[in-house]
């Protein structure tokens, strides 16, 4: 019983760690307009948010998940024969070898390889996006991002809502992996109940209880 109560404790706070009280999530407090933050947080500028990113970001950045690369590899003949092979979405084994000759360039002269932007949303936030975005050197002196869209809150906050729109998952989605977390701690619940109650029963018949 004592061991079922603690992996039951154990789980719960997994849970609470992950989804309420994530110590890994950025905890810096970036301003940003509320007009701006409902636009991030709107799927409905997911789509031009995409367009504005091809147009200013996609010179240097990919979004892997939703098969977005930099424009030099989106220009590359091989892509679409490998996507054929593959998937649109590249392993990315397969992507780093295909296009060495594209990252190696823009490690040249960036200094190292702009990041993919697939889990960027989830590992900044987008008070922390909106403002990096706008003014990048204020964010992070010495970043060798450029300030392609300052001046443009409303551009940018549509650019977040796109990249909010590729790592997070749907609101119906959301809420099944929710409903799947709490039946599967209630579960674990259940059958730590169970265990507990047949094991005192063969103990008793075995005279040992």
């Amino acid at each position: 019983m004592i061991k079922t109560a603690f992996f039951t404790i154990l789980t719960l706070v997994f849970f609470y760690i992950i989804w309420i009280n994530n110590v890994f999530a950025p905890h810096e407090t970036y301003e940003m307009p509320e007009q701006y933050k409902k636009i991030a947080e709107d799927d409905r500028y997911a789509k031009e948010g995409k367009q504005l990113f091809e147009q200013n970001c996609q010179a240097c950045h990919s979004v892997r998940y939703d098969a977005v690369y930099p424009s030099a590899i989106q220009a590359n003949p091989n892509l679409k024969a490998l996507q054929e092979q593959y998937g649109k979405v590249l392993p990315r084994d397969v992507y780093e070898s295909a296009f060495q000759a594209e990252l190696a360039q823009l490690k040249e002269s960036f200094g190292k390889v702009p990041p993919d932007l697939s889990t960027i949303y989830i590992a900044k936030g987008k008070e922390y996006l909106f403002n990096f975005i706008l003014e990048p050197q204020k964010v992070l002196p010495g970043t060798s991002m450029p300030a392609v869209i300052t001046g443009k809150p409303e551009e940018t906050a549509k650019i977040i809502s796109y990249l909010r729109s590729v790592s997070e998952p749907s609101s119906s989605e959301k809420a099944k992996r929710t409903l799947m977390g709490i039946g599967t701690i209630a579960y674990l619940v259940v059958m730590g109940v169970l265990i507990w109650i047949w094991r005192s029963r063969i103990l008793k018949r075995m005279g040992l209880h």
